[in-house]
């Protein structure tokens, strides 16, 4: 039988009660792991560690918010709802400084799941 296809899911959100939201609804749908790293965007960098372009500070909405990535290897048969979640909890991705999700296919894993 072959082996269950696979998508990394990465996921750029802000605010870390997103991402409590995020590992709870993944327990939810049965994600049982996932990776989150603290992350800078680009807004953070402008604003905070380059002065001389602070005054660009409005053109990066949330740029004062944490950052986080979130990683997941994730079964294709949950990756719709995994998104879906995700969606719901970032507000649909609508407002720029949200964050954004992709997904992008595995073809090699080696590891428990």
């Amino acid at each position: 039988m072959p082996e269950p296809g696979r998508q990394l899911l990465i996921a750029i959100v802000k605010g870390h009660g997103r991402v409590e939201r995020i590992m709870e609804g993944f327990l939810e749908i049965g994600v049982g792991g996932a990776t989150v790293i603290d992350a800078k965007g680009m807004g953070q960098i402008i604003s905070t560690e380059m002065p001389i372009f602070s005054g660009f500070r409005s053109l990066f909405p949330a740029s004062g918010e944490e950052s986080y990535m979130v990683m997941s290897v994730i079964d294709d048969d949950v990756i719709d709802d995994a998104v879906a979640m995700l969606r719901d909890v970032c507000e649909g991705f609508k407002e720029k400084g949200t964050g954004v999700v992709f997904t992008l296919p595995v073809t090699n894993f080696f590891g428990p799941v």
